[in-house]
């Protein structure tokens, strides 16, 4: 990501900030953007896998997402983690701003909800680690404390619910093809961001690797005229369009007063 944020000292609307500005951005881009490439994935395996769902779909991709990068483990998941849940906090924010109607009938929680739920996974899986960001979040005492019994939980039935699908180290891998798009103008600098980060190689190397898939599919990027990331199950493609990402950019940009969460130190 380092690297990346270099690579956008030419660009016209960043070269004006400093190297550490430009990482801050990248990190919230590629947090959120990984956080919606992970959910889509649970869609994809949810039709190809036909794996039950209890409780909205919507729901259960954020909890996927979230445990996915969780178990990963390292500080850099944990913090493109918390970037993700500071991008609803965001998104929320512009709605109110923009005099957005709250939508209590969609099929996905409000914005601050979603925020919420991974903030309260992050800290019922490590109460120490993730203390600060509850409490930057302002996510009240009591609901920390039932957190745990929340992940916990969570953890648990996820655990349940794939472990048929689990390849073996013997068995072999469904091949899960991967593209990067053109594009042009704006939206070149997000395209060459994701190719720098191999993004979609990542997410598919992780799903060969650890799901057995009935069948291949393909990830592909691609400028697609509006802001969306979706599973399109009639083509077998989970598709994310440079829209997206360059909004998760823009968002960052409004709002880049907002206070940086801070992190307690980890080993």
């Amino acid at each position: 990501m380092n690297e990346v944020a270099r690579s956008l000292e030419s660009n016209p609307r960043l070269r004006n900030l400093s190297q550490q500005r430009r990482e801050k951005i990248v990190e919230f881009v590629t947090g959120n953007t990984l956080f919606v490439m992970l959910h889509e994935l649970l869609h994809a395996a949810v039709a190809e896998l036909q794996l039950p769902v209890l409780g909205r779909e919507e729901d259960a991709a954020d909890d996927f997402a979230t445990l996915r990068l969780l178990n990963v483990g390292s500080d850099l998941s944990h913090r493109v983690l918390a970037e993700a849940a500071r991008g609803w906090f965001l998104s929320d924010r512009r709605d109110r701003r923009d005099g957005e109607k709250l939508v209590f009938y969609g099929e996905h929680g409000l914005d601050r909800q979603r925020a919420y739920q991974i903030v309260c996974l992050m800290v019922g899986s490590d109460p120490m680690k993730f203390g600060d960001l509850a409490e930057e979040m302002k996510l009240p005492d009591d609901r920390q404390e039932s957190c745990n019994r929340d992940y916990q939980k969570i953890l648990a039935s996820w655990n349940t619910v794939l472990a048929p699908h689990r390849r073996d180290a013997e068995q072999q891998k469904t091949k899960i093809s991967w593209a990067y798009g053109d594009a042009k103008g704006d939206l070149a600098v997000y395209a060459e961001g994701l190719r720098r980060l191999q993004l979609l190689e990542t997410i598919a190397a992780v799903a060969e690797n650890t799901l057995s898939w009935p069948a291949p599919f393909a990830l592909e990027a691609k400028t697609c005229g509006f802001i969306n990331a979706r599973w399109i199950h009639e083509l077998r493609k989970l598709e994310l369009c440079y829209e997206l990402v360059a909004d998760f950019a823009e968002l960052y940009r409004e709002f880049n007063s907002v206070t940086t969460v801070k992190r307690r130190k980890t080993k």
